[in-house]
């Protein structure tokens, strides 16, 4: 089964797939949406929490199939690259 990562900025955003994580922060690094604050691991969100998207209103990045199910949440390593990748956002 081939994984896409899928992003959602926002309770309002569309899901995004990507190829690979490279890619997504890239998406989510044009979209100024800031730092890694927290980690939310479910049960309802899978995700970040930063300076401009939190509780309800954060950042969903997931492994998924096709269909934008979830496989798996990022792992420890990929957790560590997301924060320090994600641009710091000026409010």
């Amino acid at each position: 089964m081939t994984e896409h990562v899928w992003v959602r900025v926002g309770d309002a955003g569309e899901y995004e797939q990507f190829g690979d994580l490279g890619a997504a922060f890239d998406y989510l690094n044009e979209l100024s949406i800031g730092e890694v604050e927290g980690w939310l691991d479910g049960p309802h969100v899978i995700g970040i929490e930063t300076p401009n998207y939190w509780g309800d209103n954060c950042v969903s990045i997931f492994w998924g199939d096709s269909e934008g199910n979830l496989i798996r949440p990022l792992d420890r390593t990929e957790r560590i690259l997301t924060e320090n990748t994600l641009l710091e956002a000026y409010l």
